[in-house]
């Protein structure tokens, strides 16, 4: 995924959960590291990592207009 990509969370972990973070949550991709840890800010103004291993939690959507 790359910068300014918008994506949604589709499921929770208990690590996701623990930051606050529900499913259908929405933001916006700030980098991927060379962890492949995805960095997200999320709409609700929280910044969390989803990390390589919980990549199928969240799937792309189309830019908010």
């Amino acid at each position: 995924m790359n910068r300014g990509d918008r994506v949604e969370l589709i499921a929770v972990t208990a690590d996701s959960a623990r930051f606050g973070l529900t499913a259908g949550d929405t933001g916006t991709v700030e980098f991927t590291d060379s962890l492949g840890t995805v960095h997200v800010r999320w709409d609700s103004g929280r910044r969390v990592g989803i990390t390589a291993s919980e990549r199928d939690l969240i799937r792309s959507i189309p830019a908010a207009r």
